[in-house]
């Protein structure tokens, strides 16, 4: 399970920097999306206006009809199934919860999704289903469970809400880290240095503060940091990104010292985004290090 007190500290850590309310949701980032806060530091995870899939894992864009809900605050989500624009009545409120086998959310859970309303209408837009944009006012617009119960007249729409706080998401854990340009300088690709041994995230900038992780890493051993046997290094050739890591190999030819690695080619596809494309051995010239 997640922790939903880390996911109030990275709400309020967005919220000044980054508008859930426009970012495109149309470019196919799924898990792999990170963002910048304060002082340039990323965070990665759930957010706002993200998808439920129908498979419980979740996704930071559109996939194709697999939506099954949005969160919109600590794991609470927006089930898209019972999203309706008819108004009824209390009675045919819990009627319908009869039927489904659900409960109507509470008033608090409806004041929540008030506070993301427009976040939520966003990405409901992003999946063709404006026609259903929650209204203004949802507490007097939407049947809540003590309003429903306490048979309170007139008619309202129904919503209906679920909670995957208990579910195990696969995401890139990457909160906390710094973002730095990469060297030599790489249009729109960016470094995540943990200043630890730990290898580098890169991260490409899709607008916004977002950020597409590509699925490849970048070693870095800082105590020697121009040994090309121990660190790796990113670079354009052609129409390539490539990624090339040593794997601790080294051998000779004569008197010259290589260094053996695995270079990861990455090609832009029809959204901008660079996609692992190819991985293949190779080596590079690696001096022994001066001590």
């Amino acid at each position: 399970m997640l922790d939903t007190k880390l996911y109030n500290f990275i709400i309020v850590c967005i919220m000044d920097m980054l508008d859930l309310s426009t970012v495109n949701r149309t470019i196919p980032i799924g898990i792999r999306r990170a963002w910048r806060g304060d002082n340039g530091m990323i965070y990665s995870g759930i957010l706002p206006g993200d998808y439920l899939l129908k498979d419980d894992s979740f996704s930071a864009s559109t996939v194709w009809g697999q939506e099954k809900g949005i969160f919109f605050e600590n794991f609470d989500y927006l089930i898209l199934e019972h999203l309706t624009t008819n108004a009824v009545t209390a009675s045919e409120a819990l009627g319908y919860c009869k039927v489904v086998g659900m409960a109507l959310p509470s008033c608090k859970r409806l004041e929540s999704l008030e506070k993301f309303k427009d976040i939520v209408n966003h990405s409901l837009k992003c999946i063709g289903k404006d026609d259903c944009r929650l209204l203004s006012n949802i507490v007097k617009n939407y049947w809540s469970k003590e309003a429903a119960e306490s048979g309170e007249p007139g008619c309202r729409r129904i919503v209906m809400t679920g909670y995957a706080g208990f579910t195990r998401f696969d995401i890139p854990n990457i909160q906390g880290v710094c973002i730095k340009n990469t060297s030599p300088r790489i249009p729109g690709i960016y470094i995540a240095d943990q200043h630890y041994e730990d290898a580098s995230w890169l991260l490409q900038d899709i607008g916004q503060c977002w950020y597409y992780v590509l699925e490849s890493r970048c070693r870095r051993y800082s105590y020697a940091p121009q040994d090309i046997s121990r660190n790796g290094r990113c670079y354009i050739k052609g129409k390539n990104l490539i990624v090339e890591n040593p794997t601790g190999d080294v051998f000779y030819k004569g008197t010259e010292r290589y260094a053996r690695t695995i270079k990861d080619y990455f090609t832009m596809d029809n959204y901008g985004i660079y996609r692992k494309t190819d991985s293949i051995e190779g080596n590079v010239l690696a001096p022994e290090a001066e001590k």
